[in-house]
C-alpha cells in the first residue's frame, strides 16, 4: 500500500537486524537503498538481499561518528542516484552495564554513535534535501528514552537526546519541505537484542507485551516506510512507539 517508487533512501547500519528490516521494507515499497555500514564485510550479502526485491542497492562503508565519512556516504549516494529523498538514522551502539561499571570510553562511544552520528548525518543530508525542498528523515530512538528497560544509562541518555533532536529538527526544517520523525521500538528480535539479553530474559519480558510476541525487524521497517511515505505527509516531529502495545 506504500509507494516509494523512484525514491532514494540512505539507511545507516542498514545491513543487519532492525537496519536490514528497514532496508528491505523500503525496497519492497519501491525505493532504491543505500546501505551505510561500519563493518565492510557485512555489506555485500545485505546488498544482494535488498536487490533480490527488485530495486537497486548500494553499500557504502561509513563511520557515522566522522564528518568526513558521512560526507563520503552522501557523495557516493549522489554519484550513483543523483538525489536523496529519505534518510533513516539507525546506526547504534549499546553497552549493557551498571553505571558503576560504565567507563568514560563506554559513554563516549555510545553517545558518539547514537547521537553525534545522527546529528552529523542529519546535518549533511539536510543540506542536500533543502536544495530540492523535499525529504523525509526517520531517527531510531528507543523505549529507553521514556522508561527503564535494562542497565545502560549512556544509551538511555543518547536515545532521549534523539527524541529531542527529532522534535527540534522537525520544527527547524519544516519550511524546507522536510519532515522529521522518530520511532521508539520496544523489544525487537535482532543481533543486538540477543547479545544483551538471554533467552530466559527475553521470554520473561515478552510476558509484559500485550501482543505476546517479540517484535521483528520488519515491524519497525514497515513503520518507517509509512512515515517516509506520502501517506504520512502531514506528520512531523513525532516519536512513534513500535512496542506491541507495551
Amino acid at each position: 500500500m506504500i509507494n516509494l517508487d523512484g525514491r532514494v533512501a540512505i539507511v545507516t547500519g542498514g545491513v543487519q537486524g532492525i537496519g536490514l528490516g528497514v532496508s528491505l521494507s523500503l525496497a519492497r515499497a519501491g525505493a532504491n537503498v543505500v546501505l551505510a555500514e561500519l563493518v565492510e564485510e557485512r555489506i555485500p550479502a545485505a546488498v544482494a538481499e535488498v536487490e533480490e526485491v527488485g530495486v537497486q542497492a548500494l553499500g557504502v562503508q561509513t563511520d557515522v561518528t566522522k564528518a568526513t565519512s558521512v560526507d563520503h556516504m552522501v557523495c557516493a549516494t549522489l554519484e550513483r542516484f543523483g538525489q536523496i529523498d529519505i534518510l533513516v538514522n539507525n546506526a547504534g551502539l549499546v553497552v549493557k552495564k551498571h553505571i558503576s561499571e560504565q567507563t568514560k570510553a563506554d559513554y563516549n562511544a555510545v553517545l558518539d554513535t547514537n547521537l553525534k552520528g545522527m546529528f552529523l548525518c542529519c546535518k549533511r543530508v539536510v543540506e542536500e534535501m533543502s536544495k530540492r525542498n523535499t525529504g523525509a528523515i526517520v531517527n531510531l530512538a528507543s523505549q529507553a528514552a521514556f522508561r527503564y528497560t535494562i542497565p545502560h544509562v549512556p544509551y538511555a541518555a543518547a536515545k532521549a537526546g534523539v527524541v529531542a533532536l527529532t522534535r527540534d529538527l522537525a520544527y527547524e526544517v519544516g519550511a524546507m519541505g522536510i519532515r522529521v520523525n522518530a520511532i521508539a521500538p520496544g523489544m525487537i528480535d535482532s543481533p543486538g537484542q540477543r547479545l544483551t539479553n538471554t533467552d530466559e530474559e527475553i521470554a520473561e519480558r515478552v510476558k509484559a507485551i500485550p501482543l505476546r510476541r517479540i517484535g521483528q525487524p520488519r515491524d519497525v521497517g514497515d513503520a518507517v516506510a509509512f512515515l517516509v511515505s506520502d501517506a504520512a505527509g502531514y506528520i512531523s516531529g513525532i516519536t512513534l512507539p513500535v512496542t506491541g502495545g507495551r
